[in-house]
């Protein structure tokens, strides 16, 4: 399948790799970092390694960027359930892991960007649908004042989903956790300059305009600051690798601990 995703479009990844991976911005994301934290190799990626024979030891990534919890009959990309499947093939139908040895002492991370909840705030201005709603995605996954209350009721509601998990027998005898990382937290503490000082104006992005766009004479229809490093948003929605390295140092030690204690 040919890609058709900004996100493999420049000029995103001109930090790293050098050209357009598929990650939503200049460089590394957000896991790239968690997996450096856990001194982990980066994972391959589903899309583009799916179907190639790759020692696999290192872990897959099977996300597509902006993908939902529910189909969309815009966006093409598989939602969450499938990327799920994706792991459940690869790992049991192809026999590539085992369960009591590989998958046992493996981590599996679930980042849920809340691409649902934008048409749903388009459509239902009333913020007393809004609690219902959450629930309902929170429920599906299993684990601006509009947006900021939305964001509360979404980690509200997921907190409470993740203890009834880690209450349930069939996690808690096999000594399986299910944890949360709060990256609301550490956005808003960079956010209200309480963190990384590197950034003067952390809301305004390095790629400004429409990025990766072009216009019919192929002029480009965005523009670019001097150097990503100084900015922690890539785009209006993602930050660059130099603002998801500061996320990770400030979730740093505790973060690891929490996911490493048995």
């Amino acid at each position: 399948m040919k890609p058709t995703a900004l996100s493999w479009k420049l000029p995103y990844g001109i930090t790293f790799p050098g050209k357009p991976s598929g990650r939503y911005s200049d460089g590394l994301t957000a896991t790239d970092f968690l997996a450096k934290q856990l001194g982990a190799k980066l994972p391959y990626l589903w899309r583009t390694h799916g179907k190639k024979k790759v020692k696999l030891n290192r872990g897959m990534n099977f996300a597509f960027g902006g993908s939902e919890v529910f189909d969309s009959p815009v966006d093409r990309s598989p939602n969450i359930s499938t990327q799920v499947g994706f792991l459940v093939n690869l790992a049991l139908a192809r026999r590539v892991y085992t369960i009591d040895g590989d998958l046992a002492s493996s981590y599996a991370l679930l980042s849920y960007s809340g691409t649902d909840y934008y048409g749903f705030i388009d459509q239902n201005p009333n913020m007393a649908a809004y609690p219902a709603f959450v629930e309902f995605i929170v429920e599906d996954i299993h684990c601006n004042e509009s947006y900021s209350d939305l964001v509360r009721l979404h980690n509200e509601s997921l907190k409470k989903a993740v203890a009834k998990l880690n209450k349930e027998d069939k996690f808690r005898t096999k000594g399986d956790r299910f944890v949360i990382v709060d990256l609301h937290k550490a956005f808003m503490t960079i956010l209200e300059k309480k963190g990384n000082k590197r950034f003067k104006s952390p809301l305004k992005p390095c790629c400004e305009g429409d990025c990766a766009r072009m216009d019919m004479k192929g002029a480009k229809k965005y523009t670019l600051c001097n150097d990503p490093k100084s900015a922690f948003f890539w785009d209006e929605i993602n930050p660059t690798q130099e603002g998801w390295r500061s996320i990770y140092s400030l979730l740093g030690k505790s973060l690891t601990e929490s996911l490493t204690k048995g």
